[in-house]
């Protein structure tokens, strides 16, 4: 059990302050930090935890620096790392101190959760806890006796207009939740317009959990940082959602999560990410949104379901009671009868026009009564909207001296306001203090509970108005100055905004100063560096600018084509999206050409291959844009290699022209050029595309029958899958290992991945279980069992042939495949001949080793009808070309079914010839299954060959195949080592390595640890060697090895 801190500092939200306790002294609540007796207990403790205002925790420590005393420092654990921050001496520690530093552990963990932060993410920490409770807070016990039922429910729903206390309601009531200890987190976002975005909406929430114990969701944070995955299959944000919903079942306690402003949230596909949530959320969890109107959420069923409970502006108005009530706290003032009828009929229990219209009156009662008699004189149609307006200008503004009258027009253009921006807006120099004096005089200002880090040593703390002082002002500072003095105070702004390095701020000053040509540099100049603009933003701002400022931009066009093409469905934009990006992406070539920038004209044909790669039928297409890429990166003037921005779009073609290079049989350039993809993978740390790239590899040395290496690629994705827990890369890489389980005879373990499949499959609620059906038929198949592999391939057919997603067809040809050779085997040779013509009538998009397959099932059926001769002419044809490929599993079939066919025309020594060199070429990889797939005809020929066979590893491997041929359960006996003291297959080069170590007394964990794999992988090696080596134990290895002179 974590060790609980002896003392502890934490902000409490419920009474507004910092409290002190301890396990060892009853009355130190009683000190007040910063005061005297604060200092005085700093002296004899030697640490405490710290709770932030934000919800960030931390350790403070004391530590001994030589001979210059004690020092404080501050402690964070995070993600196995721990970091640590320098807080001073006993003097030097201040809250503001402490909260400085919590913020900086903040932002750190922001940073190490695998976010491409925005520019704007500085501002991000005050969305991430609820704003500070207002003054004269009256106790809502009627709204609380509702809320407190929150545990039966799933959503809460607050919905009422502006201004009503939505979030003044939920935030007290969390406040009492958590001062009764009945949540152990609360997650508060404050949601803003820019939330409208898949990925920055769920980052921002998972976010919010990583100060909860154990962090959860940080894993999904990682997978949200890189969901897409261009030109590879994209990452079900469901899957990503189940990850984090998994984390957060395991939590110990109750969380509370509020959306709060969910209006400002539109995007349909938001809509229903957050459906999927909600349904699916584990018990100890509760959502709460606030919001102005009724979301576009399943709410009819959730009520039908007893999901749901709501608060309308009906429940939330105040009472005229309550009206009395918040006048007495606030301004002490007692209104009679008539006026607080009056107040309830212009206010009808809005919350936030009471509180304005006590700050209209100078918080006196003498002035709300004036205030009172003056609008009852107002023109009725005039709204009580509009008559606060006209107030803030005539009775506020103009009251002000004239200096501080420009100081609210000018400033009120700022969305948020710091007393740096200020004085570059109003060219002065005391705009703090002006910033301070204006908060504490209630003018309409209130200090958000954030403390921004720009890149600066320099904390900024930040303001803003009152939205409908902010309106009033805006207006009147228009009509005085006119539109273009404001667009100067905009782009003065964005000015300001650049030097901080608040790139999202920057542009969108200058945009609101019609400032395209800044704004056009300004996208340009953030985006070359490590920063990554969001598209859903890149979208907005480039819907501001004329389109001839984008097309005189290379950038901006590259930008505006690439959001066009994602805003939707990527793979099939309309026509008119197509013709635009068309028209911008050659606009950008042209641009880069004429300016000599090459490396970018790489980008531009690099995205060409992209979105040809996302439709089927334009392979061709997409390997020549990619081709022309790849030429053009390495060659910029004056550069001898390619700059770290393009490594990605460089790995996406690379991936391009090597998987199509492998569908079309061109295996050695393919294997180049995955080889080159995964060096620039390891290269700029891009696990995706590791992962990737390693299936890809492994594929592609199954193919070429190096299957030792193709166990390792696919064993090293499952393990990097499994650690970033990304499962259906852990499936995937779960098929091919058992594929090669299978080659090897191995059915226990083909079995033992179909079960680790299939389990990962139902811990991540995925419905998608074809592999899994498709291995399941092929160990059928294995064990002999061919009317079960039928029933489940008919099964699986009936299933693929009505589902259109591109990987499940590539399965269906090899579905079919399985079909026709159980047919085969069945004597029912109409439906084999059928299923091959389905198979022909696509042979086009076939790849080679499809069409390899096809070949070769056309042989077996010439076999199976009695036509050796034909069969022999065709293998004859074949075999050049998969010895050409390299293409080792079908050259092998052929040359066992060219031994068959000649043993069969009573052609013994052709027959001893073809099946001695397919032993000569499988031997040391271990090929088994495409020997006993071919039964007692393959046990006769091979009786007949053994004696004949002169070099001892090729006799012994031979002697292993038909001892299991001849087993009396064949299907499943694995092979073991036989005589002449050798091993009937080679040890790999892992293999060696771990026996060695191995001989040497290393431990499991201490063999992983030299070379640098997984205990799992370790034991996987474990288990082929001791199948190699025929023993079962580490003290038969050490006697196999003696005897084979291993050791």
């Amino acid at each position: 059990m974590p060790r609980r801190a002896l003392n502890l500092l934490k902000w409490s939200q419920q009474s507004q302050s910092y409290e002190l306790s301890s396990s060892k002294a009853s009355a130190i609540h009683e000190i007040i930090p910063e005061s005297q007796a604060w200092r005085e207990w700093l002296d004899t403790i030697s640490s405490f935890a710290f709770h932030s205002r934000c919800g960030m925790r931390y350790t403070v420590r004391k530590e001994a620096v030589q001979q210059n005393g004690s020092y404080w420092y501050g402690y964070r654990s995070w993600q196995g790392r721990t970091s640590k921050r320098y807080l001073g001496r006993t003097s030097d520690l201040t809250l503001a101190r402490l909260e400085e530093i919590a913020n900086n552990f903040t932002a750190e963990a922001a940073s190490r959760a695998g976010q491409s932060l925005s520019s704007t993410e500085p501002l991000l920490i005050s969305r991430l806890h609820p704003p500070r409770l207002p003054l004269g807070l009256i106790e809502r016990t009627h709204l609380f006796a509702r809320l407190a039922a929150w545990r039966t429910y799933k959503l809460t729903l607050l919905r009422a207009p502006a201004g009503f206390g939505k979030t003044t309601l939920a935030n007290s009531w969390l406040a009492q939740q958590q001062k009764q200890q009945a949540i152990s987190h609360l997650a508060w976002i404050s949601l803003q317009a820019s939330d409208n975005d898949q990925l920055h909406f769920w980052r921002t929430i998972i976010s919010a959990y990583q100060s909860w114990q154990g962090e959860p969701g940080k894993t999904a944070l990682t997978r949200l940082a890189s969901a897409f995955r261009p030109p590879f299959a994209a990452v079900p944000l469901e899957t990503i959602l189940a990850l984090f919903l998994n984390d957060l079942a395991k939590q110990a306690g109750n969380s509370i999560l509020v959306l709060d402003d969910y209006h400002l949230i539109t995007e349909p596909r938001l809509h229903e990410a957050l459906s999927f949530f909600i349904e699916h959320l584990p018990l100890q969890v509760h959502v709460v949104i606030l919001t102005r109107n009724e979301p576009n959420l399943p709410l009819t069923r959730w009520r039908a379901q007893g999901y749901l409970q709501e608060l309308s502006s009906q429940d939330l108005r105040f009472s005229t009671i309550e009206t009395a009530t918040f006048l007495e706290l606030t301004v002490a003032a007692s209104l009679s009868a008539a006026q607080l009828a009056q107040l309830d009929a212009l206010l009808q229990g809005w919350a936030a026009g009471l509180r304005l219209l006590i700050l209209a009156g100078k918080m006196e009662q003498a002035g709300i009564e004036r205030l009172l008699s003056g609008l009852e004189q107002q023109q009725p149609s005039n709204s009580f909207r509009q008559q606060l307006l006209d107030y803030f200008i005539s009775e506020v503004l103009d009251a002000q001296p004239e200096a501080l009258q420009r100081f609210l027009l000018q400033t009120s253009v700022l969305g948020r306001l710091t007393g740096s921006l200020c004085d570059t807006i109003m060219d002065g120099q005391n705009s703090s203090e002006v910033l301070e004096t204006l908060e504490l005089s209630g003018l309409f200002l209130e200090a958000l509970d954030e403390a921004v880090r720009a890149q600066t040593s320099t904390i900024l703390p930040w303001y803003r108005y009152h939205a409908l002082f902010a309106e009033a002002m805006r207006a009147e500072a228009q009509r005085r100055f006119g539109e273009e003095r404001l667009r100067t105070i905009a782009r003065q702004a964005s000015y300001w905004y650049e030097q901080h390095e608040l790139a999202d701020a920057a542009i969108e000053a200058a945009l609101q100063a019609h400032d395209m040509e800044r704004a056009a540099l300004l996208i340009e100049r953030f985006s070359s560096g490590a920063q990554q603009i969001e598209l859903h933003i890149l979208q907005s701002w480039l819907a501001q600018m004329p389109e001839a400022t984008i097309d005189a931009h290379p950038t901006l066009c590259l930008y505006a084509a690439i959001t066009l093409q994602f805003q939707a469905e990527p793979a099939h934009p309309s026509h008119s999206n197509r013709t635009r990006i068309s028209a911008l992406l050659q606009k950008a070539e042209e641009g880069w050409r004429s300016s000599g920038q090459l490396t970018e004209v790489g980008v531009v044909f690099a995205f060409r291959a992209l979105i040809a790669s996302l439709r089927e039928t334009a392979e061709q297409e997409a390997v020549e844009n990619a081709s022309k890429a790849l030429n053009l990166f390495a060659v910029e003037p004056g550069e001898n290699h390619i700059r770290p921005t393009t490594w990605q779009w460089r790995t996406i073609c690379l991936g391009i022209v090597g998987t199509t290079a492998m569908h079309q049989g061109r295996f050695e350039e393919s294997q180049q050029l995955l080889l080159e993809a995964l060096a620039d993978c390891q290269t700029d740390g891009n696990q995706e595309f590791l992962r990737e790239i390693c299936l890809r590899l492994g594929t592609l040395y199954q193919i070429l029958g190096k299957l030792y290496q193709a166990y390792e690629y696919f064993q090293r994705t499952l393990s990097l899958g499994l650690s970033q827990r990304d499962y259906t890369d852990c499936q995937r890489a779960l098929r091919g290992l058992a594929q090669l389980s299978l080659e090897w005879n191995d059915l226990d373990a083909v079995e033992q991945r179909i079960h680790e499949a299939l389990e990962l499959m139902e811990q991540n609620n995925q419905e998608r279980r074809e592999d899994i059906d498709y291995l399941l038929a092929l160990l059928s198949f294995a064990h002999g069992q061919n009317i079960s592999a039928q029933l489940r391939v008919s099964a699986l057919l009936a299933r693929l042939q009505t589902t259109l997603i591109p990987a499940v067809q590539e399965l269906l040809t090899e579905v079919l495949s399985l079909q026709t050779r159980l047919q085969l085997d069945a004597h029912d040779y109409l439906a084999a001949q059928n299923s091959l013509h389905l198979l022909s009538s696509s042979a086009h998009e076939l790849s080679f080793g499809q069409q390899m397959v096809l070949h070769i099932l056309q042989v077996r059926l010439l076999l199976a009808q009695g036509m050796e001769k034909e069969a022999i002419a065709l293998l004859a044809q074949l075999l050049p070309v998969t010895q050409e490929k390299q293409y080792m599993r079908g050259q092998l079939e052929l040359l066992i079914l060219l031994a068959l066919a000649h043993a069969t025309c009573k052609q013994k020594a052709e027959a001893h010839k073809w099946l001695y060199k397919a032993l000569s070429l499988a031997y040391s990889e271990g090929f088994l299954r495409v020997f006993l797939q071919e039964g007692d005809a393959m046990a006769h020929l091979l009786r007949s060959l053994l004696p004949a066979i002169r070099e001892k590893t090729v006799r012994a491997y031979g002697q292993a195949i038909l001892r299991a041929l001849l087993s009396t359960d064949a299907a499943s006996t694995p092979p073991v080592s036989l005589n002449d003291n050798l091993p009937f297959e080679p040890l790999s080069g892992q293999e060696q390595r771990v026996l060695r170590l191995l001989l040497a007394g290393y431990s499991n964990l201490e063999i992983a640890a030299e070379l640098i794999i997984s205990v799992n992988t370790v034991k996987d090696h474990l288990k082929h060697l001791y199948r190699k080596l025929g023993v079962s134990n580490r003290r038969e290895v050490r006697k196999a090895a003696r005897n084979l002179k291993l050791s």
